[in-house]
């Protein structure tokens, strides 16, 4: 039988493993059920794949999602490892064909997320495997105490009873005691190894800085030769920022969801092999991709939480070498994140009155609904209602997470139309010249099945057409809906709910203790990000390892605030070796910051403030003539 390190070497060319991966891998193999707690970065996925590959038999690798799940697979099959991914997409036949593939043709790896494992046919199948390993990674989604609970990953026990005596290996990243607990009791663990290391990664510089040119500063940090991700909340950010930096220089692209599978793929692609340098991204991107050399992982938005903010920072310095991970803030930051997150906490009460809100939308009477379907235009319900867009977002995910109801957010590309009168009427409204005729007479003419279908529609084409403006048309549209003589539905965001309980006051209440222990968790997540921004005094690492319960961390001595106590000069008196400086010459922020020990970009901020000094369309300081 082949050794862990002859695996290794001979799949991935690494002559030595991490620790504790060898050690886990070991575990695994002698048959026991192992935890493992370990930063990203360290390698979690070689542990299943190597211990797959010694092990006679098939591993099961649940993981959430499927972009990650399709790195693996295509990272095994680049390898000549036989793996298969079982994805939502797939048909009834298509599924059928890979489960037999996985049966009967050599798979290593079978990859699957936790909402399969609701399906029989694929429960029955997995049963007639030869499963030697199950691993599930991100097994914090399985605790509601966790910052990605999802309620399928609690059902994950089932393999335990499908497949009797085969051992488990759980992977995550963070994970405080709560969350830990949490894993070893939904997943059944017997007395598992549990091995777990420090969130902190030694080799990165955890920063802050505020700003109020939160551009400038970024670019003032950026350095050419290195590559680096840089993490905004909108896809619109993405592009918008990519486009401004590539034009000072820099070798930009961006990456959203919204992006093309091959778009995605070419542009991740440029930047794994440095033809781009900086990626402008949304916060999934780096799941999975072994980028060793990324030097910097920047926000320019607060992160949602700080399990999330370590987990992305985390995508800087695998390889060991010094890297930075910034948050770039201002005050109009704060304010929005107050506004938009932590004031957008709902209370019991108001999770209560959506509920009961939901049902009454749909006429459900007490007592019924259960597993009933319906879509739900969010924005009038809201409406309808009177109720705060962002509170009830999060209400649903709550009443989502509590197993009450189960949405499907999906994005319409394209505004939909069907015309709910009989054709008479219709002829009848467009001879009389009503409101909106012209439209009414365009969808006639165009669209053959929209008396019966919801039809795709593209306003500029109506535009071009009726010589009326997409804005008017819109305002027909939705006037038209409000009469009911269409149903219109405008492109964006569309919510399909089912009701997985009855109506009934006293399940609610059977709820009630556990949704409020989950937003006092929340609020309480929410009010650290902002603690850990707002922190003067504590090194950086030291306020992030003790939020994980590790309290035995020394100061790192390279973030924003062990480097501020190194340094003793008074503000007044940066202030004037700065203008000293750049009273001789114009100079660039790197050249300045040589002379300092602290981070001097609030210091040029106040001056540029105070009207003292400016910045050159090179991007160099000088004082203001």
């Amino acid at each position: 039988m082949a050794k862990p390190l002859e695996i290794l070497q001979r799949y991935w060319g690494y002559d030595r493993f991490r620790y504790p991966q060898e050690e886990m891998i070991h575990e695994v193999i002698a048959g026991k059920d192992v935890l493992g707690i370990l930063p990203t970065g360290s390698g979690k996925s070689v542990i299943y794949q190597v211990a797959g590959l010694l092990l006679d038999g098939i591993t099961i690798v649940i993981s959430p999602l499927i972009a990650l799940i399709e790195d693996q697979v295509a990272g095994l099959n680049r390898r000549g490892i036989k793996a298969v991914a079982l994805t939502g997409q797939l048909d009834f036949r298509e599924l059928e064909r890979l489960l037999d593939n996985t049966q009967f043709g050599n798979t290593k790896f079978l990859f699957l997320s936790p909402e399969r494992l609701q399906n029989e046919y694929v429960k029955k199948r997995l049963a007639r495997l030869p499963v030697k390993l199950i691993t599930v990674d991100e097994a914090h989604c399985i605790s509601e105490w966790g910052h990605d609970f999802r309620p399928s990953y609690t059902k994950i026990h089932q393999l335990r009873e499908i497949l009797p005596g085969v051992s488990v290996l759980a992977l995550t990243a963070t994970a405080k005691k709560i969350v830990i607990d949490d894993i070893i009791s939904y997943l059944q663990l017997n007395n598992p190894a549990i091995y777990k290391t420090s969130v902190i990664r030694p080799n990165i510089a955890y920063k802050v800085y505020h700003s109020a040119q939160k551009i400038n500063a970024l670019i003032q940090h950026l350095k050419k030769n290195q590559t680096a991700i840089v993490y905004v909340k909108t896809r619109k950010k993405t592009y918008l920022y990519a486009r401004y930096v590539a034009q000072q220089g820099f070798k930009t692209a961006y990456f959203h969801g919204g992006m093309t599978y091959d778009e995605k793929q070419a542009t991740l692609n440029d930047w794994l092999q440095n033809k781009t340098r900086i990626m402008f991204a949304t916060t999934a991107f780096g799941m999975g991709i072994d980028k060793p050399d990324v030097r910097q992982v920047l926000h320019m938005d607060l992160p949602a939480s700080l399990e999330n903010y370590v987990q992305e920072s985390g995508r800087a310095g695998r390889d060991g070498k010094a890297s930075e991970a910034i948050i770039f803030t201002d005050d109009s930051d704060l304010k929005y994140f107050e506004k938009n997150y932590l004031n957008s906490v709902p209370d019991i009460d108001y999770v209560k009155k959506v509920y009961k809100n939901l049902y009454n939308h749909f006429y459900i009477a007490e007592n019924e609904g259960q597993n009933l379907e319906f879509n739900l235009d969010f924005i009038a319900f809201c409406k309808r209602f009177g109720l705060d867009i962002m509170q009830t977002l999060n209400t649903l995910q709550i009443l989502e997470a509590e197993e009450i109801i189960k949405t499907t957010q999906t994005r319409r590309f394209m505004p939909t139309a069907k015309i709910c009168v009989s054709p008479p009427e219709i002829r009848g409204y467009i001879k009389n010249k009503r409101t909106g005729y012209q439209v009414l007479d365009f969808f006639v003419r165009s669209y053959t099945d929209i008396f019966y279908l919801d039809t795709k529609i593209n306003l500029k084409k109506i535009a071009g057409k009726t010589g009326l403006e997409p804005v008017q048309i819109e305002s027909y549209l939705n006037e038209l809906s409000q009469r009911q003589i269409i149903d219109y539905q405008p492109a964006g965001e569309v919510f399909l709910i089912r009701f997985l309980e009855p109506y009934n006051d006293n399940l609610f209440l059977f709820h009630s203790k556990k949704i409020e222990r989950r937003l006092n968790l929340k609020k309480s997540q929410l009010k650290q990000v902002l603690a850990y921004i707002n922190n003067r005094n504590k090194c950086r690492s030291v306020f992030l390892a003790g939020y994980f319960d590790e309290n035995d961390t020394k100061e790192c001595g390279i973030c924003d605030i062990c480097l501020s106590k190194q340094y003793t000069m008074t503000e007044s008196q940066i202030l004037q070796k700065i203008l000293t400086m750049l009273q001789e010459r114009c100079m660039r922020k790197d050249e300045i910051q040589q002379n300092f020990n602290t981070d001097i970009i609030p210091f040029l901020d106040k001056l540029i403030e105070n009207d003292t000094i400016e910045i050159s369309i090179n991007f160099k300081y000088c004082i203001k003539k």
